[in-house]
């Protein structure tokens, strides 16, 4: 029973929110950047994870950086994954728009 139980919540990962809901009133949408993050984790001989539970985290932490104080929008996020020698590697790749928020002094 404890070794069910350990192994089940090694399966467990960080909930990670793709930002917060905002009206479309506040995104200048001309100048629209796309932008592209991806993080990777190695699961050695399909049985050791390395850096595999917080890749999806890692890789929004980077989108997050490269927007800066713009909003994000149409993001996709890709799972891949492939073969190594002594295991797996799997890589999370998050594409999104960026797009500055409309000034006050800006009409719609």
């Amino acid at each position: 029973m404890l070794c069910t139980s350990l192994a089940l919540a090694a399966c467990a990962s960080p909930v990670v929110k793709l930002g917060n809901v905002s009206t479309l009133d506040q995104i200048d949408t001309g100048k629209g950047e796309k932008l592209v993050a991806s993080a990777s984790g190695f699961q050695l001989l399909l049985f050791i994870p390395i850096a595999v539970k917080g890749r999806l985290n890692n890789a929004y932490d980077n989108l997050l950086e490269q927007a800066g104080d713009r909003l994000l929008t149409d993001v996709k996020v890709t799972e891949s994954w492939s073969y190594g020698f002594v295991g797996t590697v799997y890589t999370t790749t998050i594409e999104a728009t960026a797009y500055p928020k409309r000034t006050a002094t800006e009409k719609r």
